[in-house]
């Protein structure tokens, strides 16, 4: 907590512009407890919303967009982030053709939003239709890559929600 602390204490004293964002989390099961990427679904529960009840309704109607966030500017940031991972709640979803195994969430992450001082062109993400299987269903989920304009993560928060 005290590196979290310390961080926003410094993106503070350099003016740095933070969002913070609640949304569902997707990564790969491995060994390693954190993962290079994450798949991020901006969402906020409702009060009284189950996950599980969203993720049937928003994979079968309504699919959002993951962004593909790469992860390591959190563990840079955060030391004990392996800790944070492992003490997610998830349900296991094969992801893909290849049905790799991945673990679903729910979390929060900061996002350094500070505006950059050349401005780049900004690029047509490429959108991919990737299936998901969530025990015996299985749907389609949008994937792009992350814009520049959601920024970088940098911070990661355990979120409590009820399946």
């Amino acid at each position: 907590m005290s590196s979290m602390l310390s961080f926003l204490a410094y993106a503070e004293a350099r003016s740095r512009v933070l969002e913070t964002v609640d949304g569902v989390l997707m990564y790969p099961y491995s060994e390693n407890s954190i993962p290079q990427y994450v798949y991020f679904m901006p969402k906020k529960l409702a009060e009284d919303e189950r996950l599980g009840e969203f993720f049937n309704h928003q994979f079968l109607y309504l699919p959002d967009i993951f962004y593909v966030l790469y992860f390591n500017p959190v563990r840079w940031i955060l030391p004990d982030l392996a800790e944070r991972m492992q003490s997610l709640e998830y349900v296991p979803v094969a992801y893909g053709r290849d049905r790799i195994l991945f673990q679903l969430s729910y979390g929060r992450i900061t996002f350094d939003v500070t505006p950059k001082k050349t401005e780049e062109e900004p690029e047509e993400p490429t959108l991919f239709r990737v299936p998901l299987y969530m025990g015996e269903t299985s749907f389609f989920i949008n994937v792009v890559e992350l814009p520049t304009t959601m920024g970088t993560p940098k911070l990661f928060e355990k979120v409590d929600f009820t399946w």
